[in-house]
């Protein structure tokens, strides 16, 4: 049995499959979007199932210093997302990117809502 809000990887991972299928869906079926915004979407996820994996990974080996691991994977990820939303600016994306980028972040932040 679970403890009451402790992420489970499982239902995170079966969210995030969820979540590919159906931006996979929108990118085939769905109205033709910029092509920028499907960038920041892919951009967005990789790096945050890496840090979610990373994170999860870290949990399972170290449960005994898990605070500290948790702080630590959000603040080097929080300057890896900020340093590639910058690199990619600065390399001439548009706001597609942006949007692309956050609402794939987001979309993420609510599976960890429902992971629970």
């Amino acid at each position: 049995m679970r403890e009451e809000g402790r992420l489970d990887p499982k239902r995170y991972f079966l969210g995030f499959v969820g979540l590919l299928l159906l931006i996979a869906g929108e990118f085939w079926f769905g109205p033709k979007l910029n092509v920028s915004v499907w960038k920041g979407v892919a951009v967005s996820l990789v790096l945050s199932f890496a840090s979610y994996s990373i994170r999860f990974f870290l949990l399972s080996r170290n449960f005994s210093n898990a605070v500290s691991a948790q702080l630590g994977t959000n603040v080097l990820f929080f300057f890896i997302q900020m340093a590639c939303l910058l690199a990619f600016l600065s390399r001439g994306e548009g706001e597609g990117f942006v949007i692309g980028f956050f609402i794939a972040h987001f979309a993420n932040l609510l599976i960890l809502v429902f992971a629970r």
